[in-house]
């Protein structure tokens, strides 16, 4: 896939994008298109940290055909061993040891950069996305990692929020397990108060939803964990609901709300994807997320099966194939199970 101008400095990330779109969508490791794509991306340098988590994305999804959103207990917990585990190759393997390296050189302070220029929750996400599916793969990561990257975000949610009475849900199984609690509305900016030098970004549905599954990625890979103490899963656990409470008080599938003129839209809809789903939530608010969000997307996919709302029609239409496909796997473990407290 040929990257826009725009974009060159990325064309080993927005190839994968492609490549993981095309995999999630049904393609196969046997399919022509799918092998030019791995052997041109084996020639590529290691540089960026987007481009890396996205790599280890499309090479899980390379080895793992399918989803495992089915093979859950009653309680939602995911059962069985990843097929990642036993079909990768001895070459993808030592790639995706030389990827999970890059990320972990590149972590600071539990977040990631460019790895030039500042801090951002977005890329953070990204490289957690990366990672997490490399240890799926098989592939072990410090407990240390999670950790520090989820000491990060719980820095980076807004300390404060909108008082709201939040409309719990979660899979568990083939059932749907409601409640309400009492929440904050709390999002995620681009770029944390404490880090922002020239002007604060917005909070935004990108960015929260960002957030919101960076924390659950951390909090299912540190579950077994000694560090993962009774107080940081609190906290933990209150952050994923707080960032629940912020997408049920600012819902839309049309826009990304918070984000001026709605940019970024295509981003943001995969990222509410990843949040329901790793939330396990059915609904956020009243709202059926996943219903809404694809009579959106069928309504205005073109007439060569493409997507383009903003700059890049490989970009758009890698999103909203994310989003149709359901593509994120389930946590290992419950994210927001009901609490009395």
């Amino acid at each position: 896939w040929a990257p826009t101008k725009a974009l060159l400095e990325h064309r080993l990330g927005q190839t994968a994008l492609a490549t993981l779109a095309c995999l999630k969508g049904g393609l196969t490791i046997r399919d022509p298109g799918i092998l030019r794509a791995f052997a041109w991306m084996r020639t590529q340098k290691l540089t960026k940290t987007y481009d890396v988590g996205l790599l280890l994305m499309a090479l899980h999804a390379l080895h793992a055909p399918g989803d495992d959103r089915t093979t859950v207990d009653s309680y939602g917990r995911r059962e069985g061993k990843d097929p990642c585990t036993k079909n990768m190759s001895k070459e993808d393997r030592a790639w995706m040891r030389k990827c999970v390296a890059f990320l972990l050189e590149h972590q600071e302070g539990g977040h990631w950069r460019y790895p030039e220029n500042g801090q951002d929750i977005s890329n953070t996400q990204y490289a957690l996305l990366g990672l997490w599916a490399a240890s799926r793969c098989g592939m072990k990561i410090p407990a240390k990692v999670w950790m520090s990257s989820l000491e990060y975000l719980l820095r980076s949610q807004e300390p404060s929020g909108r008082a709201i009475k939040l409309r719990v849900n979660e899979v568990r199984g083939k059932y749907v397990a409601t409640w309400t609690e009492n929440a904050r509305a709390r999002g995620f900016r681009y770029i944390p108060k404490a880090a922002a030098v020239s002007g604060l970004k917005p909070v935004t549905g990108s960015m929260t939803t960002a957030g919101m599954a960076g924390v659950a990625i951390c909090q299912d890979e540190l579950w077994a964990s000694r560090k993962f103490t009774p107080p940081m899963r609190k906290r933990s656990r209150r952050a994923i609901r707080d960032a629940l409470a912020w997408m049920q008080d600012n819902f839309d599938v049309t826009r990304n709300p918070g984000e001026p003129e709605g940019a970024w839209h295509y981003y943001y809809l995969y990222g509410m994807e990843r949040a329901g789903i790793l939330a396990r939530a059915r609904f956020m608010g009243s709202h059926d997320w996943y219903k809404e969000g694809a009579d959106y997307l069928i309504e205005r996919q073109r007439s060569d099966g493409s997507w383009l709302r903003e700059s890049d029609v490989f970009i758009d239409t890698a999103f909203a194939v994310l989003f149709l496909k359901r593509a994120t796997s389930r946590t290992r473990n419950p994210a927001i199970t009901h609490s009395a407290k």
